[in-house]
């Protein structure tokens, strides 16, 4: 009977001395020290998480798989930085727009393409 009661006792010590899993959250992954990478998230979250998170709605759609939505890349680019300009001539950005009560996104024209290439990259890294 000691036997069992020790054994019991070591394994709840045991336990408790491991450390406890993490818990995460998609968006708050950590990155890989790729430099890119790194860029990618300040951006995403001083630029985008305000209404967007990769894995959920929030004011505008879940990033995850955005760039395969978007039917043409150069568009996109164009959204990112103004999406009112796009929303006029683009079926695409319409629909968003409507989709998401005819809420325009935050003018980002101060974006460059590698930027926005770190951001996307980013997303697609948290949603793997």
């Amino acid at each position: 009977m000691r036997q069992y009661l020790f054994i019991l006792f070591l394994f709840f010590f045991l336990a408790s001395c491991s450390p406890a899993p993490e818990k995460t959250n998609n968006d708050l992954k950590p990155v890989a020290s790729d430099p890119t990478l790194e860029l990618g998230k300040e951006l995403f979250f001083g630029k985008c998480a305000s209404c967007h998170m990769v894995n959920k709605e929030l004011t505008g759609p879940a990033l995850k798989g955005a760039e395969d939505r978007w039917p043409d890349k150069q568009k996109m680019y164009a959204f990112i930085r103004n999406s009112d300009s796009l929303i006029q001539t683009d079926p695409y950005a319409k629909n968003l727009w409507l989709q998401y009560n005819q809420t325009t996104m935050t003018k980002h024209t101060d974006l460059t393409d590698e930027q926005i290439r770190a951001i996307l990259d980013y997303i697609k890294s948290v949603a793997e």
